[in-house]
């Protein structure tokens, strides 16, 4: 078992690339509370199937940011499946054709604070073609616009001293490079 310090765990990465799945088995072995994925959360609590079925995407944006906060304040310690900052990369992402409004500042200003919170970050890049669950969206090219908005949020926030990069695909794996991060 690892040591009994403050965890505040975050696992980021594209569309499709097994956050959900380390985030749930990493949360189980650390026996720290789980914060799931919060747009899937409220999506389904709002009654839609997808995000692109949401009216008022503004809103959910904003929705999506205070819920994932606020989730992330009522622990100590958490593995999160996502977070503040993919919060910020979607914001990004969503809006890449539109113009930038006041509210994009005050966005990133939230998350940049935020942020700092985390003890550490696990990206995953994409090492395999994600499989569509009919939630996500999983078109190589978006999956590869995240992948970079992720990797320049990352540099951005200067947190890379504190994220560690999946390198391997599978579950066991993936775990064991996690146990020897969290180890050393």
């Amino acid at each position: 078992m690892y040591n009994c310090d403050v965890k505040k765990i975050t696992i980021t990465g594209s569309s499709g690339v097994g956050k959900t799945t380390l985030s749930k088995q990493i949360a189980q072995e650390l026996d720290l509370p789980l914060i799931e994925e919060t747009a899937r959360v409220l999506c389904a609590e709002m009654g839609f199937a997808r995000i692109g079925d949401i009216p008022e995407q503004e809103k959910f944006k904003h929705d999506v940011l205070i819920k994932q906060i606020e989730s992330e304040s009522k622990h100590e310690s958490f593995v999160a499946d996502r977070s503040a900052i993919d919060c910020w990369i979607l914001w990004q992402r969503w809006n890449i054709c539109t113009a930038m409004t006041f509210d994009t500042e005050t966005l990133y200003t939230r998350v940049a604070a935020h942020a700092d919170c985390y003890t550490h970050i696990i990206y995953i890049p994409p090492l395999f073609a994600p499989e569509d669950d009919g939630f996500r969206w999983v078109e190589p090219d978006y999956v590869k616009q995240i992948d970079r908005i992720t990797r320049m949020t990352l540099y951005d926030l200067n947190l890379w001293g504190k994220t560690l990069t999946i390198s391997k695909n599978t579950l066991e794996e993936r775990i064991s490079e996690v146990r020897n991060w969290l180890d050393s």
